[in-house]
């Protein structure tokens, strides 16, 4: 395990130096949705690993790539995807002044599970559009607006329940503490695979040429 995430974060590291001169490089004419998008995607594969990986990070004694440990004890460690986008987005921030962040509107009355997901103005509005039947699925969409009297590259590639997903937002008929909850104690949502949960929200700083 701490093998995987070792690869992850040189992955991230990279991908921090190559935007990281963003900015400055602006006027050599960068195709920034694409970097938005790449962000975007890394994000979610990051969030994929951990969710495939949930059973073997909480199992006494668990090794990738082997069998789990029949009859171990299941200790809840907190390392789910939603923590881990966050402090990754977080982290990832702080090093390149690039914004990736998880948003949902939740499903029904659940609402965001953190108010640090919750939705802007713009990603309501972009998360909206995801909702609708006639929207292409696993499209983005994107956007050069000014924030904040900045100008900015808003991003948002649209994000959807897999099947390893369902541990945490399934039926809560599937609950493993009998409560409808799951194991880090949130209700589950009742999503089913397929279903759109929020979106990855990406800024990036444009600098102008002059």
């Amino acid at each position: 395990m701490l093998k995987k995430l070792g690869v992850i974060a040189v992955l991230f590291a990279f991908i921090v130096g190559a935007v990281g001169v963003l900015p400055a490089l602006a006027a050599e004419k960068i195709d920034v949705r694409k970097v938005a998008e790449d962000l975007a995607q890394f994000l979610v594969s990051t969030r994929r690993m951990i969710s495939q990986m949930v059973d073997i990070i909480n199992t006494h004694g668990a090794k990738v790539g082997e069998p789990l440990p029949k009859d171990a004890p299941y200790t809840f460690k907190g390392v789910i995807p939603a923590y881990m986008g966050r402090v990754i987005g977080d982290d990832f921030f702080k090093g390149s002044g690039i914004r990736v962040k998880q948003t949902t509107m939740g499903k029904g009355d659940f609402g965001p599970r953190n108010e640090y997901n919750a939705p802007d103005d713009w990603e309501k509005e972009v998360l909206t559009r995801f909702y609708e039947p006639s929207y292409p699925k696993g499209k983005g969409y994107g956007e050069e607006i000014e924030m904040e009297g900045k100008k900015v590259y808003r991003y948002m590639l649209p994000l959807y329940i897999e099947k390893s997903c369902l541990k945490c937002h399934g039926d809560p008929a599937t609950s493993p503490t009998g409560d409808g909850k799951d194991m880090a104690g949130k209700p589950m949502e009742n999503y089913l695979e397929g279903d759109i949960r929020g979106g990855i929200s990406v800024i990036i700083p444009v600098e102008e040429k002059t």
